[in-house]
């Protein structure tokens, strides 16, 4: 355990390594009001000396350090503004879908789902499966024990005795709406991922990366460079193989797992006018921070976020 430092004393570790600034001032009050780990420990990495990683690269400033930090802040924003979009789409749509073939109170029903009942999978499969569903079932209890005095739950629960699907849908959280999708029963996940013309293994692929990149935008954890879980990784798109991205044994190495995998998401997920807007934003984004940059270069940052070198060319691509 590191011992407590001052901001005096945290500006002198800094110096100590190498590292100048332009403003100590404003960076000692930058410090203490967003905290040195997030600001330093979780951007310093492609500022550090090679040959000595304890030390910075010579010409680093502290203001390069949080324009960085401030950059991704900016990313967060902009990836949570549209994944937020298809989120609602989501909850319409398994609303919509669910109650046309169940009823919109049937939604804790086993048989309801996917149980794999008169498909020839193995018994494990089969049991697994229930246990997801069981699991699914259970969230959706609690939130609805957990939000009985909302006065809509409430009006629900009070004078019919459930609470419609179209209803429930607000109160879940995003990874249960994608767990909800991949729950449900092949026909009415087809229905829901003709809206987006694509396949529903597909769909459910990119609603795990983005209920991912959700909750890291949510919660302020750091986005450019994220490294994702390998459960995260979307299924090989048409924008694979029109980038021409690079492969490693004939698997896509960019674009599966990663921040360029959320921007592919987006662009068969959002509508035209939604992405275009989403992909503006992004790009004015990116090339703003590179006249903040002196000691590293703007691929340096493309690279780490593992953006190919024709990134942009997707917007051009239907």
């Amino acid at each position: 355990m590191k011992d407590f430092k001052t901001i005096d004393e945290q500006i002198d570790l800094l110096k100590s390594r190498n590292m100048l600034f332009y403003d100590e001032e404003k960076a000692k009050n930058i410090l203490l009001n967003n905290n040195y780990y997030n600001i330093i420990n979780g951007y310093k990495d492609l500022f550090l000396d090679i040959n000595n990683p304890t030390n910075y690269k010579i010409g680093t400033h502290f203001e390069e350090i949080y324009a960085l930090y401030e950059f991704d802040r900016q990313l967060r924003s902009i990836f949570l503004e549209y994944i937020l979009k298809i989120e609602n789409s989501m909850r319409a749509l398994i609303a919509y879908y669910f109650s046309q073939a169940y009823g919109n109170n049937n939604y804790l029903k086993l048989d309801n789902f996917e149980t794999f009942k008169n498909i020839n999978v193995t018994i494990q499969k089969k049991q697994k499966q229930i246990k997801f569903i069981q699991s699914l079932l259970g969230n959706i209890n609690k939130n609805i024990a957990n939000n009985v005095e909302n006065k809509y739950i409430g009006h629900y629960i009070t004078n019919y005795g459930f609470i419609p699907l179209w209803v429930l849908v607000n109160i879940l959280s995003f990874g249960d709406i994608c767990n909800f999708y991949r729950l449900m029963k092949q026909k009415e996940r087809i229905h829901i991922s003709m809206v987006f013309n694509i396949a529903e293994t597909d769909l459910s692929s990119l609603l795990n990366i983005l209920s991912k990149t959700r909750n890291l935008c949510a919660h302020d954890e750091r986005l450019y460079n994220y490294e994702f879980p390998s459960y995260t990784s979307i299924n090989d798109t048409i924008y694979h193989s029109q980038l021409n991205l690079p492969k490693l044994n004939e698997r896509y190495t960019i674009g599966k797992n990663d921040l360029f995998a959320v921007v592919i998401s987006l662009k068969l997920l959002l509508n035209k006018e939604d992405y275009d807007k989403f992909h503006h934003k992004l790009f004015s984004r990116i090339m703003s921070i590179q006249s903040k940059l002196k000691t590293i270069t703007l691929n340096d940052v493309l690279n780490a976020m593992n953006f190919p070198n024709n990134w942009h060319d997707i917007s051009k691509m239907s």
